[in-house]
């Protein structure tokens, strides 16, 4: 009987060396914050769990029951990370040179039961990346990662609002309804009205289709021969001014239904 219960030790002590070296400190460290455990202690239980993986499980007696079992809590969580390619590490560095280091935000689309959800998280916020963590270990799949490409005044935009900035983040495939409340104003730009997207650091205008939409073969029907350029041409100045609203629609990187015409 002695013998079964051994083997069935070193069985499970082999599952838990398997699930220790897949644990890296940046990851466990991540879940730790999650827990509101702080960076020193985070460390500290890391380092607690290798010993113990390196076959030091005598240091178990020495702490109580309940701590050691939330070092091996967190160490779980933070193995289902895996799965997803490191994929919160790399969002850290996620950016583009062409895009410039001064647009931090970024839109992650995530799944769950088959439904789609849309989150903005500031880079520069290190409890963003907590969020991304907390939403990942909850089930949550990342669809897609969408960069800011641009940022504009957010005078006449109609939407919710950050009252703390001025300034709305565009993302790259951001579908915007830009018109004028009143046409018949002789300075009023209605002729620049329609939807615009922005893609690949450009914004285009999109052609509508009657009884379809703005949608050909499948894609966002863009003007190739109404092109501006974000670095050179300010889109807030030439579209959103001169008592223009606007309004973003969605994002293409997400879905085009949106822009799909509707039987009714």
């Amino acid at each position: 009987m002695k013998a079964k219960e051994y083997l069935n030790a070193m069985q499970v002590m082999e599952e838990f060396k398997s699930l220790v070296s897949r644990v890296y400190p940046d990851k466990y460290n991540l879940v730790c914050m999650k827990h509101g455990i702080d960076e020193r202690e985070s460390m500290d239980m890391y380092s607690y769990l290798q010993s113990m993986k390196n076959g030091n499980t005598w240091l178990t007696k020495q702490k109580p029951v309940e701590y050691v079992e939330r070092i091996i809590t967190v160490a779980e969580e933070a193995s289902m990370m895996l799965e997803y390619g490191g994929v919160i590490l790399n969002i850290k560095n996620f950016g583009d040179e062409n895009y410039g280091s001064r647009f931090t935000k970024i839109l992650v689309v995530f799944k769950k039961d088959g439904k789609i959800s849309k989150h903005e998280f500031d880079l520069v916020d290190s409890s963003s990346f907590v969020s991304i963590a907390s939403l990942i270990t909850s089930g949550y799949s990342i669809e897609s990662i969408i960069r800011q490409s641009d940022e504009v005044d957010g005078k006449c935009f109609v939407g919710v609002k950050n009252m703390i900035n001025s300034k709305v983040p565009i993302y790259d495939g951001d579908v915007m309804l830009c018109y004028v409340n009143k046409p018949e104003f002789w300075g009023s730009d209605w002729q620049n009205s329609g939807l615009y997207v922005c893609q690949g650091g450009s914004y285009y205008r999109l052609v509508y289709t009657p009884n379809k939409g703005y949608v050909r073969h499948g894609v966002p029907d863009m003007d190739e021969d109404f092109e501006l350029d974000i670095e050179e041409n300010a889109f807030s100045s030439y579209v959103m001014t001169l008592g223009q609203s606007w309004l973003k629609l969605g994002n293409v990187h997400v879905g085009v239904d949106f822009l799909i015409e509707k039987n009714k």
